[in-house]
């Protein structure tokens, strides 16, 4: 017969995590829905694991940590839920998995150490502050995001990662990597969606509060939780209806104009609508900011993806009226395209010209010089590409202009009040059309 006054190893474990997760509750309000989403079962696995339903532990692990620091399960606790709050765990095929896991890891820790809580204080905060600190002067903002971009274009060695990420490791990462027979990642579309509205709620929640707005949580949520635009859906502002003559599929019922032609010979039913409304772009401008902060792969991406849009709808039926001006503080470079050939041949052979300082107003005094010549007669709008870090015109362009920024952190450029815009991150760029 079993002894009743022995506790099992699961018990006691499910004890552990019951009182971390009641710290948690008391020290940070705001964790309360993150905190209670999770499922918690027992596993074979080492250290914390989750797949954004369920916390997976193994007892024995638990147990050893809490005897070798308290804090630690509570520490590890809220590494584990700031991975599922900014949505780590939803990754893309094609991610660098070994840059990736560090990149997540030091963001979160550099979340928990700047809360300041005794309650989940561990000495591995000490071996982390170099790092961050060095981190920090070359990023900015420690998001996951801008830290794996980091990563990558330092090429550091994937042992040294490793190496690193062990002062900054607190849960398991593998089921952020499950995939199917494809070799596709899987993610649940309802998990990812439970948490983002977590998320946003969370950063709702902090606002009221009133915490302090450059705390990590808070920089992490807003640049996390930003709107983000179609850019397609924008893009198409700038079109306008005319009259093409094709045939109007939609409209254009085939039974009747069959049945009218077995009928009565070479007389259809129904004559087949021959115009339709279609969204054409005559006189267009889209200026790339070249100075010294662009980057290549960034600004080819938004071109090829403004490609993209614009030959898969009937923008390009009838010829068309497009500038793309490279510019800095001057105008670099003027490609005018006419056709679907011309912006085909400018993609493949497109380079960067510039790298000086910004100055938004040679675009507009050229555009200014484009209209009074007679290049441009309709001009229907412009779009500037750039970070929005220039000097504008004084005065707003007769014009719809739109400014698109790419922005490597959340805080926006002071604008003028005419200036339509939508902030869109490096990331965004790149992951544009995925």
């Amino acid at each position: 017969m079993a002894d009743k006054g022995i506790v099992s190893p699961e018990a006691l474990a499910f004890e552990i995590l019951s009182l971390s997760r009641s710290t948690l509750a008391v020290s940070l309000r705001f964790l309360d829905r993150a905190l209670f989403r999770l499922e918690y079962k027992c596993t074979d696995r080492p250290h914390f694991a989750s797949d954004g339903r369920r916390l997976y532990y193994e007892p024995w692990y638990i147990l050893s940590q809490y005897r070798s620091d308290p804090t630690l399960i509570t520490r590890d606790l809220l590494h584990l839920l700031m991975h599922l709050i900014y949505r780590h765990s939803f990754v893309g095929k094609g991610i660098d998995r070994t840059y990736w896991d560090l990149a997540a890891d030091i963001a979160v820790e550099n979340t928990i150490n700047e809360m300041k809580k005794v309650s989940f204080s561990s000495a591995r905060a000490s071996r982390q502050w170099e790092y961050t600190e060095l981190l920090r002067s070359e990023v900015g903002t420690l998001t996951a995001e801008k830290i794996y971009r980091w990563l990558a274009a330092s090429g550091m060695a994937y042992s040294e990662a490793e190496e690193l990420r062990r002062s900054f490791f607190g849960d398991e990462h593998g089921l952020w990597y499950e995939v199917d027979g494809e070799d596709c990642i899987v993610i649940d579309v309802n998990v990812r969606d439970d948490w983002e509205e977590i998320s946003k709620r969370m950063e709702t929640e902090l606002d009221l509060l009133r915490e302090d707005s450059s705390s990590p949580l808070i920089q992490n949520l807003r640049s996390l939780n930003r709107a983000k635009y179609d850019y397609s859906k924008f893009l198409r502002r700038f079109g306008e209806w005319s009259e093409s003559l094709i045939i109007s599929d939609e409209e254009f019922d085939n039974n009747y104009y069959t049945f009218g032609l077995n009928t009565y010979g070479n007389m259809p039913f129904i004559e087949p609508l021959e115009y339709s409304e279609q969204q054409t772009i005559r006189d267009f401008v889209i200026a790339i900011d070249t100075s010294g902060s662009v980057k290549g792969d960034v600004v080819q991406a938004f071109i090829q993806h403004t490609h993209d849009i614009l030959s898969k709808r009937e923008s390009f039926r009838s010829r068309i009226n497009m500038h793309i001006i490279q510019c800095d503080d001057r105008i670099r470079e003027d490609v005018l395209i006419t056709c679907k050939e011309d912006f085909d041949a400018y993609i493949s052979s497109m380079e960067i010209k510039g790298l000086g300082c910004t100055d938004f107003r040679p675009v507009f005094e050229y555009v200014d010089w484009l209209i009074a010549s007679g290049e441009l007669t309709s001009l229907r709008g412009l779009i500037y590409f750039t970070d929005g870090l220039g000097t504008f015109p004084a005065r707003k362009p007769k014009y719809e202009t739109a400014f698109i920024l790419h922005r490597g952190d959340y805080d926006e450029p002071e604008l003028p009040v005419w200036a339509t815009h939508m902030v869109m991150s490096d990331e965004d760029v790149l992951n544009l059309g995925k």
